[in-house]
């Protein structure tokens, strides 16, 4: 049975649910004009990465940013007490700890914190800049808690998180028309951070805020985690004043579970920020924000359990390998105790191998060990498998000083960041579960449990899982990638019980069926006969608003309206007798309008910014409409001022008018239909590197790869006529990762966005793109006119022939057609 995760059972973010979604449904009203651009750009308009790949914001992080919006901005919820007063719910709230605003995001492992972090930051920073920097801040501290979580939010020059700001240039943070506006510094723990008009990151491990005894030395796992904090804690008064001089800091805890004391010392420093009127919120981050006794934080506003994570597809599925009839060895090794659970993850990691590496990734094998002794002596016996010898990676959890040296704690951290990478040279990880947070990883595909496990430690399933959860390949969303658990014999209960608390239903498999085979994707090497190039263009249709300096009243059509013969409508209120239907009075009520010309020209000009998707330009924008609506909306010009020239412009038609002629010559303007550039390259079917598919696949003859990858009957039934075709030479299923041939056309509400044909077949007379279309929507005419544009342009730089065919469900279940050229036909009798 299946697990509604939709909404949360926790009180606050429960009842939150349908209130954002009802206001995201209304257009996110009551926001700022900078938010309102913001949660359009990010979430309607397209996006793609600087590789060409399609991009979009999981839907976790989308509600994450607009849980946050909501609460902040609309309800304007500055503590706890308030936002559960006005959400009706019932929480307990203890007021020592309701000081100021704080936040907490439940949000399950590999779904994506780091990236509502960034978020916020453009959310705050923009709305500082253009609104309110009194409400929002440009200074930001970021707080890891432990080395390894600075290090995967920092990152460095060759994979940068906020490292030079690396992130707001990887993915599109930033609407384009803000982007030269945007000035951050980011500074690391080892710099101290300088107030400046630009903005300011500041990542910092909390112990940074701990005076530290020099007499003590470091083990490798204090350099790696940090130190465990002494007994009495007392902020650094230098660093803790530094901050408390820049103004309305917003502080972020990642993995913030470690921040539920009052008594920690970060608490106290946001406490001090806070007695300074130098904090503007605190948003704590965690997939388990849990306090020591294991209770939920009270402010959680948002909840994205694992559950919901893994429908979503934006994780990768945990599937657990049942062990039956296991042996106890009484023995002290952990190697010869745990044999059989070693030797199945290993057998396990062999199948995923066999299939990842052709596929270009490295799969990680995760041993999780009960000591450090125990680490050892499993990584001695993973030696013994020539596929694993020297490639083995063991991270201990304690260590007594000299049993490594300085210069290999540097190389462990380096090789637990970059174990994903081809040239890194391991394939197995032995560790005592130290690396439960920070571990950035994406390739752990098996994970063997050895840890004593009991229902009073209470294993979260982030801990045990969390390992390999991230995805290998996150933009490819059709892909179901799995997570192979082998299972400990005291873990079934427990994963069970624990996974049910995350809205996760616990399946168990056989060893021999837990790791469904994907279907690889690649070229078929004895079909080179069939390859299919596509001419590249670069350009064609670009969204700028630099065309507004061409916007003129002039442009409009005149005197659309006769100014006496258009009447304001009368409402009428008739008083009629019940029982004799007789009237006994009328009266013309007063018909309600904008009966202030500034609040009328601001209104019709808001309406025409937000259908353009031009934020940003009200003042080049609200005098061309004032001015047209003067001189050349009527036949003869008016005083706005006039009490029934406004009656008359508040009615329904002239405001319809007015609107949809600003935005069909704004679109003109605005969406530059630019001459395409021809590249110099080719696209080839044949340089398609190899992918995985959780999609059906049918194997086809006149395709150069060995299966097609098909969405629905009719892609199926097609791709079987291509084949059978007797026109057909060759054909390929177009998608990101083969041809990646994308045509940019305007929808119907005027946002840029990039069109994918299903198909490109070659005759022995022309190239073809195709599309099949079920049901033809409101946009279908925008994207088959922008192809056939495409195809002539390709046509005339090329001197070979292409045209657009699209092929109607209607039409081809008709049958009766035996080659492409009869649906040439059809289509050119259903023109004329």
């Amino acid at each position: 049975m299946k697990m509604d995760n939709t909404v949360s059972i926790l009180p606050i973010p429960g009842t939150l649910h349908q209130s954002i979604k009802i206001w995201r449904n209304g257009g996110y009203k009551n926001v700022t004009n900078t938010t309102k651009r913001l949660l359009e750009w990010w979430f309607i308009e397209e996006h793609e990465l600087d590789n060409g790949i399609p991009f979009r914001f999981w839907e976790g992080q989308r509600e994450a940013i607009e849980h946050l919006i909501y609460c902040y901005e609309v309800l304007q919820a500055k503590s706890l007490y308030e936002l559960v007063r006005q959400l009706d719910v019932k929480v307990f709230i203890d007021p020592r700890e309701d000081k100021w605003t704080k936040y907490a995001f439940k949000m399950a492992t590999g779904s994506g914190k780091t990236i509502v972090m960034a978020m916020v930051i453009v959310w705050s920073y923009f709305n500082a800049q253009k609104e309110d920097k009194n409400k929002f801040s440009k200074n930001f501290v970021l707080i890891a808690s432990n080395l390894i979580v600075l290090d995967r939010l920092l990152g460095d020059s060759a994979n940068p998180t906020f490292f030079g700001g690396g992130v707001f240039k990887q993915y599109p943070f930033i609407p384009s028309e803000w982007i030269s506006d945007f000035h951050v510094n980011v500074m690391s723990e080892d710099e101290l951070p300088v107030h400046s008009k630009s903005g300011l990151i500041y990542l910092i491990n909390w112990q940074k805020f701990i005076e530290r005894d020099s007499k003590l030395e470091d083990n490798p796992v204090q350099v790696v985690l940090g130190s465990k904090p002494p007994n009495d804690l007392h902020p650094k008064t230098k660093l803790k004043d530094i901050l408390a001089n820049l103004k309305n800091i917003l502080v972020i805890n990642d993995e913030a579970h470690h921040v539920w004391d009052e008594e920690l010392i970060w608490y106290k420093a946001i406490d001090s920020l806070h007695n300074h009127n130098s904090l503007m919120c605190q948003l704590d981050f965690s997939a388990t924000p849990k306090d020591q006794d294991g209770n939920l934080f009270p402010h959680i506003i948002m909840d994205y359990n694992l559950g919901r994570a893994i429908e979503d597809n934006i994780v990768k599925r945990p599937k657990i390998a049942e062990l039956r009839n296991v042996p106890e060895i009484a023995s002290q090794k952990a190697s010869e105790r745990y044999k059989v659970q070693i030797d199945a993850g290993v057998a396990q990691w062999r199948k995923v191998w066999e299939v990842m590496i052709k596929a270009g990734k490295k799969p990680v094998l995760f041993i999780m060990a009960e000591d450090n002794k125990a680490a050892d002596d499993v990584a001695n016996y993973l030696e013994n498998f020539s596929d694993l010898t020297h490639q083995i990676l063991t991270i201990h959890s304690a260590r007594t000083k000299g049993q490594i040296a300085d210069k290999d704690l540097d190389m462990a951290r380096k090789a637990a960041r970059e174990i994903d990478s081809l040239d890194n040279p391991y394939r197995a990880i032995v560790s005592v579960l130290m690396l439960r947070e920070g571990w950035d990883v994406r390739n752990v595909s098996v994970v063997v449990p050895l840890r004593s496990y009991s229902s009073k430690a209470k294993i979260l399933p982030e801990q045990t899982l969390g390992r390999g959860l991230r995805r290998m390949w996150p933009e490819q969303t059709d892909l179901e990638e799995q997570l192979i658990v082998i299972e400990h014999p005291q873990f079934h209960n427990l994963i069970e019980e624990a996974l049910k608390e995350q809205g996760v239903k616990a399946k168990f498999y056989s060893l021999d069926d837990v790791f469904a085979l994907p279907e690889l994707i690649q070229i078929d090497n004895e079909k080179l006969q069939y390859d299919i190039e596509i001419p590249i263009l670069i350009g064609g249709l670009t969204h700028s608003i630099t065309g507004l300096e061409r916007l003129d009243f002039n442009c409009f059509d005149k005197k659309v309206f006769e100014y006496d013969s258009l009447l304001p409508n009368e409402i009428i209120l008739q008083k009629v007798d019940m029982l004799t239907k007789k009237l006994e009075s009328e009266e013309i009520l007063e018909f309600p309008f904008a009966n202030n010309p500034q609040v009328y020209i601001a209104s019709i000009t808001h309406a025409i910014i937000k259908a353009t998707k031009i934020p940003g330009q009200f003042y080049k924008i609200a005098p061309i409409v004032k001015n047209y609506i003067i001189n050349n909306l009527f036949d003869k010009t008016i005083e706005l001022e006039n009490i029934e020239a406004l009656k008359k412009l508040n009615l329904p038609v002239v405001r319809k008018v007015i609107i949809s002629s600003f935005i069909e010559e704004i679109n003109k303007l605005v969406v530059v239909e630019e001459t395409p550039i021809l590249s110099m390259f080719l696209q080839k079917a044949s340089e398609i590197k190899p992918f995985q598919s959780s999609v059906n696949t049918i194997s086809v003859r006149k395709t150069i790869l060995n299966k097609v990858p098909y969405s629905n009957e009719l892609e199926k039934n097609f791709l079987i006529f291509l084949d059978h075709a007797n026109d057909v030479k060759a054909f390929i299923k177009n998608e990101t990762r083969t041809m990646n041939l994308k045509i940019p056309y305007v929808d119907h509400a005027g946002f840029l966005r990039n069109y994918i044909p299903d198909f490109v077949v070659k005759t022995p007379e022309m190239m073809l793109v195709v599309e099949t279309k079920g049901r033809v929507d409101i946009d279908v005419a925008a994207k088959d006119a922008q192809t056939k544009r495409w195809t002539k342009i390709v046509s005339e730089r090329t001197n070979e022939h292409w045209e657009f065919l699209r092929v109607n469900q209607c039409d081809f279940d008709g049958g009766g057609y035996n080659s492409i050229h009869d649906f040439l036909i059809l289509a050119s009798k259903q023109k004329h």
